[in-house]
C-alpha cells in the first residue's frame, strides 16, 4: 500500500479531462485520492472514478497484464543534393510523419513526443523536438509544432539527410488498436463510447430516461410533428 500511495495520479487509466480535474483538485498521488471517501469520488467522476479509487486504494484484485510500449519509430530520407529551402524541408517532414504513422508498430498508440534530426553539410547536425500536449495520431497535429520550431530555429546549413522519430507514445483507443490506421474513425468511435457511458450514468442516477433520439417516421408528411418522433436513447 505504501508503494501505491507514492505513485502519481497520472498512472491511473483515466480520460485526459479527468486527469486535469484531479490536478485542479490538488490530488497529485494515489494516496491523495485513496484518502477521499469512495462515494465522493464516484459522485464527481462516475464509474471511471470508482475504478480509479479502487486502484488507488489497492482494492482491485484482478491480475495485471503488462504491455510493452513500442520502440522508437524512425522514418528518414537522404536528399540527392543538399537542401536549404524551408518549404522543401517542411514538406519532407510531413511526408516522413505520414510514413512513420503507417508503421505497424504504431497501431494502437498515439504519438507523445516527436523529434526531427538532420545531417548538414560540413558534418554539422540539427535537431528539434516537440512534446504534444494531447497525444495524436494525425499528421497535421504532429506536423504543426515542428513547423513552429523550424521557423524559430532553422538549420544553420543545407540539409543532406532528414529523419523523423516518434520517441514516446500514449495508448490509443480500442478501435485504433484493433483496426486501424484510421485515427479519425477511432477518435469518433471513442467519442461515441464516451457518450454511451455518460448516458448510462445519467439513467442509473435518475432512474428514468432523460435523453432522446430524433427519428424519421413519416418523411412524406408536411407536418413536422408527424414527420419526426422522439424515442428514448438506449446506450
Amino acid at each position: 500500500m505504501a508503494f501505491l500511495c507514492a505513485q502519481p495520479v497520472a498512472a491511473l487509466p483515466l480520460h485526459p479531462d479527468n486527469h486535469r480535474r484531479l490536478q485542479q483538485l490538488g490530488l497529485k498521488t494515489l494516496g491523495d485520492l485513496a484518502a477521499l471517501p469512495e462515494a465522493a469520488v464516484v459522485a464527481q467522476f462516475g464509474r471511471e472514478g470508482r475504478a480509479a479509487w479502487r486502484l488507488a486504494a489497492g482494492a482491485f484484485d484482478e491480475p495485471v497484464t503488462g504491455k510493452l510500449r513500442p520502440q522508437p519509430i524512425v522514418a528518414s530520407l537522404n536528399y540527392p543534393s543538399p537542401v536549404a529551402d524551408r518549404g522543401m524541408l517542411a514538406h519532407t517532414i510531413g511526408v516522413l510523419i505520414e510514413h512513420a504513422l503507417r508503421d505497424p508498430r504504431r497501431t494502437g498508440w498515439r504519438v507523445q513526443t516527436v523529434r526531427v534530426r538532420a545531417s548538414l553539410e560540413q558534418g554539422a547536425s540539427w535537431i528539434i523536438e516537440a512534446m504534444l500536449k494531447d497525444p495524436a495520431a494525425l499528421r497535421e497535429r504532429i506536423h504543426a509544432p515542428l513547423l513552429t520550431h523550424l521557423e524559430r530555429t532553422p538549420p544553420t546549413g543545407a540539409v543532406e539527410s532528414l529523419a523523423v522519430e516518434f520517441t514516446a507514445f500514449a495508448r490509443g483507443t480500442d478501435e485504433l488498436q484493433l483496426f486501424a490506421r484510421d485515427a479519425v474513425a477511432a477518435a469518433r468511435a471513442g467519442r461515441r463510447r464516451a457518450l454511451r457511458a455518460a448516458a448510462r450514468e445519467i439513467h442509473q442516477r435518475l432512474k428514468r430516461h432523460m435523453l432522446y433520439r430524433v427519428v424519421e417516421v413519416q418523411p412524406w408528411s408536411r407536418l413536422p410533428e408527424r414527420r419526426y418522433a422522439l424515442i428514448a436513447f438506449e446506450p
